[in-house]
């Protein structure tokens, strides 16, 4: 039988998780089927240098028509140009807490309940606050392009990245910099110029614009992961963690987060409650190499296991059913 799905996401930022959670779902899924990229926007020209991305025009007629329709994202579909289409299944992967945002979607994509829509969710956090069923699957990470590499002579450093949106970053979390860096490490944050005035000027920080490099190089440059938000935004499941793991890397995060369910903490990461919790943690990575080895090792196992072969096949198989 003839498979053809189409994957349907702004694709607008190169540095969204939303955005990756489609490129590495359509790689994934073209191994077994005919899979087309649709933006609901403009898409970022640095991802449409790295696949076809066709937009959806409807008053030009150009949208996607039969097939399964996998829509990454509770982004407002219009309603006139999913009347005329006929998917043969209709998929919504929901991965930012917004129940409002979910209820309508749903709507629209059901046409008012004449169409099944199945939901499927980015973490087991989201699902169980969300309460309808659905499927649980993480955001499919590379484990050849994310991977370990050899440990450059460098001062301890830690760091994070993400887009550079406050919502992304704690409010207490540049005093908690500025101690570290009078502990003499180094920090390199990706993604921070939205918090760039509450930063200190100090020659042991780095700030990377967002998007200007490889994240995969970017995370090779760190000894150890830090990864918290404000508190009015629940990361549901924050791939950057996963891939800061599948590069063997520690990593340190705020439990309150999707990416926790990842995470054995003291075996292959740490979660943490209170950022004095985080500058122990911190510190104890700095001081014990053998520690940071043994949890990096085991973060990288955790990465493996998740993205193995077998949830390649079971991930496949969900879409192609």
């Amino acid at each position: 039988m003839h498979r053809r799905l189409h994957l349907i996401n702004p694709l607008w930022n190169a540095a969204g998780g939303s955005e990756w959670r489609t490129l590495e779902l359509h790689a994934l899924l073209g191994e077994a089927a005919e899979v087309h990229l649709w933006s609901s926007a403009t898409p970022d020209p640095r991802l449409k240098t790295q696949c076809d991305i066709r937009r959806i025009r409807p008053a030009q007629g150009e949208f996607p028509r039969q097939g399964v329709f996998v829509f990454i994202g509770d982004y407002r579909p219009p309603r006139e140009w999913i009347e005329q289409a006929q998917p043969r299944r209709t998929i919504l992967v929901y991965n930012t807490h917004s129940p409002r945002r979910l209820a309508a979607a749903v709507e629209r994509l059901s046409l008012s309940g004449r169409r099944p829509v199945e939901i499927v969710y980015a973490s087991e956090t989201l699902k169980r606050l969300t309460g309808l069923p659905g499927e649980v699957q993480p955001s499919w990470i590379d484990l050849r392009r994310f991977s370990p590499s050899p440990r450059a002579e460098r001062p301890f450093t830690v760091g994070r990245l993400s887009r550079d949106v406050p919502e992304k970053h704690h409010p207490d979390d540049p005093a908690l910099y500025r101690r570290w860096l009078a502990d003499g490490m180094r920090l390199r944050l990706m993604g921070a110029g939205c918090i760039a005035d509450a930063l200190p000027n100090h020659p042991g920080l780095e700030r990377v614009p967002a998007g200007s490099e490889a994240p995969e190089r970017f995370l090779a440059s760190l000894d150890c992961f830090y990864y918290r938000t404000a508190p009015n935004w629940l990361e549901t499941w924050g791939r950057v963690v996963l891939e800061a793991m599948a590069c063997g890397l520690p990593v340190v995060c705020e439990r309150r987060g999707g990416y926790a369910e990842a995470i054995e903490h003291g075996v292959d990461g740490f979660v943490f409650d209170d950022e004095r919790e985080a500058e122990v943690l911190i510190r104890r990575l700095r001081d014990e190499p053998a520690l940071r080895q043994r949890i990096g090792i085991a973060a990288r196992a955790k990465a493996e296991s998740l993205f193995c072969d077998e949830a390649r096949t079971r991930t496949t198989a969900y879409y192609l059913r």
